[in-house]
């Protein structure tokens, strides 16, 4: 089809059924489904409901003997399957959008990202919150050096507060063997991603997570990192799901000005002279000839764009041309060195220097996998 990317969706959960109906509902111009992967009745009843009728397929082994049939493969699966239905996508020459996060290990991003490569195609993420305007609007003010040298940043996000409900609706959800962890490895992607977008990677980590702070699971509701930076900058990192109040605050303190982001509202201060030079400078005690000059921006709430993520992949697919990716596969990488460098640090009660030890991080996450198994196996023993 001219000017059209034909896609074939691997998943047909939730998210993946709400990103095929957009994409047959017309709410992106450059993307055809032409293919959906069902391993239930229940899903293949639901495929024949969308518009355009796409070919339903049992597996994705199924789907990948009939290259011929699509341009692209959409995968929204479960974590741990991520990395092989990528790299068997690449190698049959096809491009790849994948639903977060590149797989549970650093190790399993890097081998997505360097099949991309090696195969020429293009490879995105949905990493949707870099649409978000206020993200933007800051990105794009750290950019332009209106705050200086950056001094400090601290994140509180306690926006994602889950049930247990919530973590009981798959077996594979909230667990080591599943998931590959808890909150950092789910939600928490969305926001470290957000993070190494904005400020780039740290020099070292430490974190403090109290495994199963909220819920009878072995992984992660909490998370507190502080991170060190060069020349000084100190950071801390705090996500909960386990709290019930929506907090979404980021403070970014520069030497030339300051960014406070609550919800959806910035505040900006703009310094009247560098404080490091005013400090050394002025001829009084504190702040008394410090001039400030305060702006507010407040975003209206909109729809999650998905959407704008689809289209977007699907462009650069159309021109060739990654560089043009919202969010490049390629840098899936950092978000899941983040998590498993935060894990590796509770670990062992230690500071991680980055890049860290993957093996050493997989050596490690094997026994915790242990460890789950042990325990739902006596679990299952008590009940029986």
């Amino acid at each position: 089809m001219k000017n059209k990317v034909r896609i074939a969706l691997i998943g047909a959960g939730g998210m993946g059924r709400k990103y095929a109906e957009m994409i047959c509902g017309g709410e992106t111009d450059s993307l055809v489904l032409t293919a959906v992967v069902c391993r239930n009745e229940g899903a293949c009843q639901w495929a024949l409901t969308l518009a355009g009728r796409p070919e339903i397929y049992e597996s994705a082994e199924a789907l990948y003997a009939v290259p011929e049939k699509y341009d692209a493969v959409l995968i929204v699966t479960p974590h741990q399957t991520h990395p092989e239905l990528a790299r068997l996508a690449f190698r049959l020459g096809k491009h790849v959008f994948c639903d977060k996060p590149a797989g549970i290990t650093v190790s399993q991003a890097v081998s997505m990202r360097d099949e991309a490569e090696k195969a020429g195609r293009i490879y995105g993420m949905m990493f949707h919150q870099r649409r978000y305007p206020k993200y933007r609007a800051i990105r794009e003010l750290l950019e332009k050096g209106e705050l200086g040298q950056l001094e400090r940043i601290m994140l509180v996000n306690s926006r994602y507060y889950r049930t247990a409900y919530y973590h009981h609706s798959g077996s594979w959800r909230s667990s080591w063997n599943g998931e590959g962890g808890g909150a950092l490895i789910n939600q928490g992607q969305h926001i470290l991603d957000m993070w190494q977008w904005l400020f780039g990677m740290p020099l070292r980590l430490y974190a403090q997570i109290p495994f199963g702070k909220y819920n009878d699971f072995l992984v992660d509701d909490e998370a507190t990192i502080s991170m060190t930076y060069p020349d000084g900058l100190t950071a801390v990192f705090m996500l909960t799901t386990g709290e019930a109040v929506w907090q979404e605050r980021l403070e970014i303190t520069g030497s030339r000005g300051k960014i406070l982001m609550e919800d959806d509202t910035l505040h900006i201060w703009r310094y009247g002279m560098d404080i490091r030079q005013y400090g050394e400078t002025a001829q009084v005690t504190s702040r008394e000839l410090l001039t400030t000059e305060e702006e507010v921006r407040s975003f209206d709430k909109a729809e999650e764009p998905y959407a704008q993520m689809l289209e977007n992949f699907a462009r650069a697919v159309l021109s060739g041309r990654a560089e043009e990716l919202a969010a490049p596969g390629a840098e899936a990488v950092n978000a899941l060195a983040l998590a498993n460098a935060a894990y590796l640090s509770a670990w062992k009660g230690e500071a991680v220097t980055l890049p860290f030890d993957a093996e050493e991080y997989e050596r490690e996450l094997a026994k915790r996998m242990e460890e789950e198994r042990a325990a739902e196996d006596g679990k299952m023993t008590v009940l029986g």
